[in-house]
């Protein structure tokens, strides 16, 4: 019984500190947004630097705003402001769209 306890007990503190060391990796950096507008245009923009990018597209101006390793429509100019409403995307093949102005927003890593 104390043999089964003690081979329990050194399986969960290697499993434990397995877990704490992939925690402690570094997440991987190079993370980036592909920016698809209406005019077939595709804008590379790199998530590691806070910055604010205005397009335009068609009638309207689309405000994307990258802080925090993400990015998000804030303020844009459509008339339903859906695209506001996805918030912040960062994980790979998150995206977002602004239909009435044809701006789509993928995540690449």
């Amino acid at each position: 019984m104390k043999q089964s306890f003690v081979k329990n007990f050194v399986f969960c503190v290697i499993i434990l500190a397995l877990v704490g060391i992939f925690v402690m990796l570094p997440r991987e950096s190079g993370s980036s947004a592909v920016v698809s507008l209406p005019d077939g245009e595709q804008v590379i923009i790199p998530l590691d630097e806070d910055k604010q990018y205005d397009f335009e597209a068609g009638e309207y101006t689309v405000h994307l705003l990258v802080d925090d390793g993400s990015i998000r429509f804030v303020d844009s100019e459509c008339p339903d402001h859906v695209c506001e409403e996805f918030g912040k995307l960062s994980m790979d093949n998150e995206q977002a769209s602004c239909v009435p102005a044809g701006v789509t927003v993928v995540i690449t890593q």
